[in-house]
């Protein structure tokens, strides 16, 4: 069977709300994105920040303020101490300037922050293009009652839609109920695809949006990966995340495997990813998936117990990239962080709250 670039593009995040009946490590019967249970004894939450790295603050503020309806701040004054231990965490050069600005929701609990780092001079891409196929961070879904509105309003914007029409897909829940979901995915800056989307027949949205103006997010973010296995075994062993769905599709040209990851007893956050086939994976530029380079930069997860987590990784043989450190930041308030490195070699930040 042969899959249409239409089709497939669409299939990509429509597998996110359970196209397939899926096999999954922790699955809800009626909805694969519900969670088992209510999370009490989880360290580690959805996912909390995005962090972007870019040297065009406009064409950021054009795409997530103007068209996506995101409240932005900035540029935020920080110390020497701050910046300091952020480049130590991040691993950014110490001549390499950049001011932060932070992208948020205010008042819909469950939205990911964007903290934007706007770099005085541009680094390299992680990414070249576009292509679904291409190794490296990939995009940013967003939960929207009309999908039909958002799309005119992002075409007027001047942004492409990266399909023909905006897709209605008809999905498949566990049990085998169906219900639509419609989508428009589009292009934005930074070679990241963005996503309106909304899920019907009753079902609840991807995640958290505002009820006032039915739309949310962001609420996941998801990277295209050359090893589903070690990613999952980090995000499991070292951060005690669940897997709610994992599965391969062969059935179409293009194959491909799904990876749905979430916080234990999280709805929203949750960390989408998916590995071609060798001969269908291209590779990225070259540039690491981390800080300085351009592009989805670092996750960032709020934890219980950061020494717990350090213990888990320190049993798994997972080194740690930079220590703990202690500071204020605009973005996360007075806590305590530490960075790892996954095995694609994507930053991952873990902090928790600090007196």
């Amino acid at each position: 069977m042969t899959l249409s670039v239409r089709r497939f593009a669409g299939l990509l995040f429509s597998l996110v709300l359970g196209a397939i009946a899926p096999v999954a490590v922790a699955q809800n019967n009626q909805d694969v994105m519900a969670a088992t249970d209510d999370g009490a004894n989880a360290n580690t939450g959805p996912l909390h920040t995005v962090t972007i790295i870019t040297p065009d603050l406009a064409a950021l503020r054009k795409l997530y303020e103007t068209g996506l309806g995101l409240t932005v701040t900035g540029p935020h004054v920080i110390s020497d101490e701050t910046r300091a231990a952020q480049q130590r965490l991040w691993g950014m050069p110490n001549d390499l300037k950049y001011d932060i600005y932070l992208f948020r929701r205010p008042g819909v609990e469950g939205t990911i922050q964007m903290r934007v780092l706007v770099t005085d001079n541009a680094t390299p891409h992680m990414r070249s293009g576009w292509n679904r196929q291409q190794i490296g961070p990939y995009g940013m879904g967003f939960p929207t009652l009309d999908v039909y509105e958002a799309d005119e309003e992002l075409r007027a914007l001047g942004f492409e839609r990266a399909v023909p029409e905006v897709e209605v897909f008809q999905v498949s829940a566990p049990n085998g109920d169906s219900y639509p979901v419609t989508e428009a995915p589009f292009y934005g800056p930074e070679y990241l695809r963005i996503i309106a989307i909304g899920r019907g027949g009753g079902r609840p949205q991807v995640g958290s949006y505002n009820q006032a103006t039915g739309r949310g997010g962001p609420v996941y973010a998801t990277q295209i990966v050359p090893d589903a296995d070690a990613m999952i075994d980090f995000f499991t062993t070292v951060l005690d995340m669940e897997v709610r769905s994992d599965r391969m599709w062969r059935e179409y040209e293009i194959p491909f495997r799904f990876s749905l990851i979430h916080a234990k007893g999280s709805q929203t956050g949750h960390t989408p990813l998916v590995e071609y086939e060798d001969e269908h994976e291209i590779p990225g530029t070259g540039a690491a998936p981390r800080p300085p380079n351009r592009g989805m930069a670092i996750w960032s997860y709020k934890v219980k117990d950061l020494d717990g987590i350090l213990d888990r990784a320190n049993a798994a043989n997972v080194p740690v990239h930079t220590a703990p450190q202690t500071y204020s930041s605009p973005s996360l308030g007075q806590h305590r962080a530490a960075t790892f490195l996954a095995p694609n070699g994507f930053m991952i930040e873990v902090f928790e709250e600090a007196i």
